[in-house]
Formats: structure tokens, sequence, C-alpha cells
């Protein structure tokens, strides 16, 4: 499938600056590298808790199909099983989020009313960009899930390999993806009000209640 962007997206922060500017701040993002792939501890379970998100889901597919999800493997951000990307099948709406955008957490609350309303007839899974501005770690995600009241699940993408498939300019990003695996459509940016369920609908043939 071909992923066309357009514009109205916060682009990846990238480090500019000089010498021994340079030099400190790759030593503090190396500091912060360690920490996103940290063993679960008294920390992790407890931030576990309190973000209170259900279980990542099961494969419902054998494999990767044309037009589809690559075959990406990511842990689950709280509990539940890796999640191979190839293996899901729809109806299904794929969020890429970080914490530390802007974009992202504007746009939160329509994705955590659209994933309550979308109960038993869409899924919702999130896909946290690690690597968005290489200052967030996996506890700092789970963190920002509870402060955000997101209610579905994610996985952990430290490195940003699937916004590097996408090859976007930034996110947020939304997928649709069918029940046969394959991806309907991408959507790039800050979803407005309305629009999840107007893209599911358009490209899923699901009708999902309004939300207010």
């Amino acid at each position: 499938m071909s992923f066309v962007f357009g514009s109205g997206v916060k682009r990846r922060a990238w480090l500019t600056a000089a010498g021994i500017v340079v030099l400190v701040i790759a030593a503090l993002l190396i500091n912060r590298a360690t920490a996103h792939h940290a063993n679960a501890g008294p920390l992790r379970a407890s931030l576990i808790a309190a973000a209170k998100l259900p279980d990542c889901p099961a494969a419902s597919g054998t494999g990767q199909v044309a037009d589809g999800l690559p075959s990406l493997t990511f842990p689950c951000l709280a509990t539940g099983p890796k999640v191979d990307l190839a293996k899901l099948r729809g109806p299904l709406v794929v969020n890429v989020w970080a914490g530390p955008c802007t974009e992202c957490r504007v746009e939160a609350p329509q994705l955590r009313a659209f994933a309550t309303a979308a109960t038993g007839k869409v899924a919702v899974l999130g896909i946290v960009d690690g690597a968005y501005n290489g200052t967030e770690t996996w506890d700092d995600a789970l963190d920002a899930s509870r402060g955000l009241g997101i209610t579905y699940p994610s996985v952990w993408d430290g490195s940003g390999k699937f916004v590097n498939f996408l090859r976007a300019p930034g996110i947020p990003v939304s997928l649709f993806v069918k029940a046969d695996g394959t991806v309907a459509h991408v959507k790039l940016g800050v979803v407005a009000p309305g629009e999840l369920q107007q893209l599911t609908q358009q490209y899923l043939g699901v009708t999902v209640p309004a939300t207010t």
C-alpha cells in the first residue's frame, strides 16, 4: 500500500546544537535510552496498576497480508502478550502517539471517547512512538496513558520502527484496518470531533455512535 501524507503535523525533533552541547545532549539521551528497555520493577508495576489499561490483543490472523500491517512485534505497554502487527485483523483503528507529542494529547479525548463508543464493534490499539523526540521512556508512556485517561491498550515501539515503516513525517497517525487485515486508510494528524466515526463508516463499513 502506498502511504501519502499531507501537512499539519508536528515533525520529530532533531538535535541541531554543536560542539560540547551536542555531547552533553547525546549523553543525556543515552542515559534515557537505557531506561527504554529496563526490566520491569516496582515502579513499572505501580504505573501499570495506575494506568488501568486492558490487555493487548492476541493475534487474530496467521500472518502478513498484502497491503496490511508490517511484521513488527512490540511488547505490550501494560499487560498482555507481545503483539505482531501483521497478525492483527479488523475492524481495528491503530493510533500512533507519544506523551511529549502536543497534537497527540489534543486528540486523546477523541480517541478515548471513540474507543468507548466502539466497544464490541471496532478495536483500538495504540502504538507509542518512543523515538518521537528521544526523551520518553516506557514508564513515561505509562504515566502519560494514565494522565490522558486512555482506556485502550498500547504497545511500546521504543525505536520508532513503525513510523519509519510508514515514512510518516510525524505523529499522530491513525490507520483503519479491515477484517481481512488490509489497511484501508491512513489519517495523518489530529482527528477532528466525529472524524473517527466518519472514517470508520467510510473505510471499515462499521457505524459507531457519535460521542459528545
